[in-house]
């Protein structure tokens, strides 16, 4: 069994492409040429098929165009010409008195804000200094004070301890004379 295949051929087509202009703000250059591009087209041709062996056209490859890169441009500083401000505009007019005067106060509170913030630093140290140093000191009045009081306490036991024991002691010679007198008048 073979079948046929038929393969033509047909024209190629021609495909204009344009290159890209480089624009320079000074100098002119001429325009880039234009360039034919063939594109070449399968045409179909008749073939026999056999059962073992297939053929199998193939396409030409189109080239593609390469394009040249355009030269890197110069950049230029531009100069930056500076907006005067709404206030700079208004400076020489009597719209701008007010503003002033509000500016220099804004500022004035400013500045007062910030003297006072350092006078009251100020303060706060000294007054943490101080408190320190009293804290300390109300330390070692409590240490001494508690020194005085053990010490109290300890005099305060013994002389209770002495008292007791003389107690004790009358108490003692108090029952003797009354169990001799009971004794006696038994």
């Amino acid at each position: 069994m073979t079948d046929k295949v038929e393969v033509t051929k047909v024209p190629e087509k021609k495909v204009e492409v344009e290159k890209p202009v480089a624009k320079k703000a000074e100098v002119k250059k001429p325009e880039a040429k234009k360039v034919e591009i063939k594109k070449p087209v399968a045409k179909k041709v008749e073939a026999k098929k056999t059962m073992t062996k297939k053929t199998v056209a193939k396409k030409p490859v189109a080239k593609k165009p390469v394009a040249k890169k355009a030269p890197a441009k110069k950049v230029r500083a531009k100069k930056v010409v500076k907006e005067p401000t709404i206030f700079e505009k208004l400076e020489d007019s009597v719209i701008a008195v007010p503003f002033k005067a509000a500016n220099k106060t804004f500022m004035a509170s400013l500045g007062l804000f910030s003297y006072v913030q350092k006078e009251l630093d100020k303060t706060f140290s000294e007054f943490d200094r101080k408190f320190s140093k009293y804290a300390k000191d109300g330390e070692k009045v409590f240490d001494q004070w508690e020194n005085k009081i053990e010490g109290f306490r300890k005099d305060i036991r013994k002389d209770v301890k002495e008292i007791r024991d003389e107690v004790e002691d009358k108490v003692e010679d108090a029952r003797d004379k009354v169990r001799e007198t009971f004794k006696k008048a038994a």
